[in-house]
């Protein structure tokens, strides 16, 4: 698109665009990562889910970093669960 990329762009033999994840698909793949770490319960509330879905348009590294921020947040309030509030405080930080 841009004329100083013009000889990268030449070389592409193919291009492909990634669809972001379903919101059942972000709250599996937190859950995953959650067991990962050894935590056996859920810490995300279902507002909360759809907040990094909805933030981060289902890209997991992007939902990582809101994740991340969320349960930062969420230690700062002394809260036990991960709120839609923690996602936007981390959002308005992170972007």
């Amino acid at each position: 698109m841009y004329p100083g990329s013009r000889p990268l762009a030449s070389r592409i033999v193919a291009r492909s665009h990634l669809e972001g994840a379903d919101r059942r698909q972000m709250e599996v793949y937190l859950a995953h990562h959650l067991k990962l770490a050894g935590i056996k319960r859920d810490l995300f509330e279902e507002s909360a889910v759809t907040a990094i879905y909805q933030g981060s348009a289902g890209l997991f590294r992007k939902a990582n970093h809101l994740a991340r921020g969320s349960l930062v947040a969420a230690a700062q309030d002394q809260s036990v669960t991960v709120s839609a509030e923690h996602v936007r405080t981390a959002s308005s930080e992170l972007f």
